[in-house]
């Protein structure tokens, strides 16, 4: 082992380092307080479903539940809240691996990964049974593959990061929206022709064979049979049918008489018209009749729809987490609630089996419901009060981000500045807001509030943040000349960046 090379590292990003150690200890943490993973009621159990059983739940995209069925054999719940605990790790190094080939110093890249490292949040739904995190890790696969040789553009890396966006979909319908504003920017950026073609193909790709795959089992070729019920909930806290005038067919889906609910609350609710309309809330019928109600709401209410969006839209900057939809729902993002059973253990599951049944199929035959192990559990709901990202410096990293690429005119982070608003944004236009669509966005934001103060020159492989011209010279293989003086901004004069990858 070449020592004096390891230490040369070690030196260059001690900062790093310890956050590093710091989030692997509170992740182990994590995983000995909760056993041997976390539960969010109905969703959890229908990805598991579906990772049994390999067939889909016409209420909701389960690409999840593929996760779940690949690491089955390992018949371990403990197993899959690691790896997703290593996905919110690895989201942290690269958007350090990012920050530091854009030249900025080893404090900016580190502290661009703290929120992702340390958020409360974050670790929470690290240890859930839901697709967030793995949706986060793969954006971020995407974004490392996109940004960390820009001037190359190379086609060998923007078609494969078409193919994780396009992935990414069919974990969570977002990712569709995503993968639009990657083609845009592909577009805006004159890629080319052929590059384009190919990454709409790659984009592609998964989101047919998905739908392909619904089709088999449920007649239909699409990702599910939700999107028009979840857009009639998002019009359920602005509609009014006087001014609509929906069709005899449509009526019974107008919103019952009373205080207006949070949108999402209303396909759950147990006055929800869709109760009462024919083959349920996710029948083909039921979702085509939603989708035609929910569009003539909009059209006929512009100015409603409109408020409702920005209303939830601005919950995500809030100082202290809304209470939104209900207390019910943000109380299965608190550690001090992770015990609770929320939904009953006997409640049937899509294909055959019990939430229970499923659990102890997937488990080796071992019940799985979520143990609180103390002291642990204890210091984790302590932490939770106080170690998260306030929406309101969501605001200021999102925002002031977005002033100063606009300031500076540079182009970095604007595809990372992107994806967290179109990630923020899409579930308010589409159904409704809620904390867990919060997490996703938050390391993106970050990333692009660093690379917003990138220095002017574009990266050539590898760049450094100096002070002067003669500090950033580098041989023709891209590594320092070993004669070379630096002249660095960094503490204990380590040199400033990282040495690149291979291709």
């Amino acid at each position: 082992m070449d020592w004096a090379r390891l230490g040369g590292v070690v030196r260059r990003h001690w900062l790093f380092g310890l956050a590093l150690a710091g989030a692997i200890a509170v992740r182990v943490l994590v995983m000995l307080a909760f056993r041997p993973i976390m539960w969010f009621g109905g969703d959890s159990a229908s990805y598991l479903a579906t990772g049994l059983r390999l067939i889909p739940d016409p209420g909701r995209v389960g690409g999840y539940g593929f996760f779940l069925w690949l690491l089955r054999p390992l018949h371990s719940f403990t197993v899959v809240a690691a790896v997703q605990h290593a996905m919110g790790l690895v989201i942290g190094v690269l958007i350090y691996l990012l920050v530091r080939r854009y030249g900025l110093p080893g404090w900016v890249a580190t502290l661009a990964a703290v929120p992702v490292f340390f958020d409360a949040y974050q670790l929470q739904l690290e240890s859930d049974a839901v697709p967030d995190v793995p949706f986060g890790f793969m954006v971020f696969i995407a974004l490392y593959l996109l940004l960390r040789s820009p001037a190359e553009r190379r086609p060998s890396r923007t078609v494969p990061a078409a193919f994780v966006v396009g992935a990414t979909a069919i974990v969570w319908p977002v990712g569709l929206v995503l993968l639009a504003v990657l083609l845009i920017t592909l577009v805006i950026r004159r890629s080319g022709w052929l590059v384009l073609a190919a990454a709409v193909l790659a984009g592609a790709l998964p989101v047919v064979g998905y739908a392909g795959w619904f089709s088999l089992h449920e007649h239909k070729f699409s990702l599910s049979q939700s999107n028009g019920v979840y857009l009639w909930s998002r019009t359920m806290s602005f509609a009014n049918c006087a001014v609509i005038k929906p069709p005899a067919d449509e009526r019974a889906l107008c919103p019952p008489a009373g205080p207006r609910m949070a949108a999402s609350l209303y396909i759950w609710d147990e006055n929800s018209p869709l109760r009462a309309m024919p083959g349920g809330r996710f029948s083909a019928r039921t979702n085509a009749l939603a989708l035609n109600f929910a569009v003539r709401a909009v059209e006929a209410q512009p100015g409603g729809y409109l408020t409702a969006v920005g209303h939830d839209f601005a919950l995500s900057f809030y100082w202290d987490r809304p209470v939104h939809p209900d207390a019910g729902i943000v109380d299965r993002y608190q550690f001090a609630d992770a015990t609770t059973a929320w939904v009953p253990a006997g409640m049937r599951a899509i294909g055959g089996g019990t939430v229970a049944s499923d659990q102890a199929a997937y488990n080796g035959g071992a019940p799985a419901p979520t143990r609180a192990v103390q002291p642990f559990a204890s210091w984790l709901v302590s932490y939770q009060r106080y170690v998260y990202l306030r929406g309101t410096l969501l605001a200021v990293i999102l925002f002031g981000g977005g002033v100063a690429m606009i300031v500076r005119w540079r182009g970095p982070g604007v595809l990372p500045w992107a994806f967290a608003v179109t990630i923020l944004l899409v579930p308010p236009m589409v159904a409704d807001f809620d904390l867990r669509y919060l997490v996703p966005a938050i390391p993106a934001a970050c990333l692009a509030a660093a690379l917003a103060f990138a220095p002017r020159a574009a990266p050539s492989g590898q760049r450094r943040w100096t002070t002067s011209p003669a500090a950033t010279g580098t041989s023709a293989s891209g590594s320092a000349a070993p004669d070379e003086t630096r002249t660095s901004s960094l503490p204990s004069g380590s040199t400033p960046a990282a040495r690149p990858e291979t291709s």
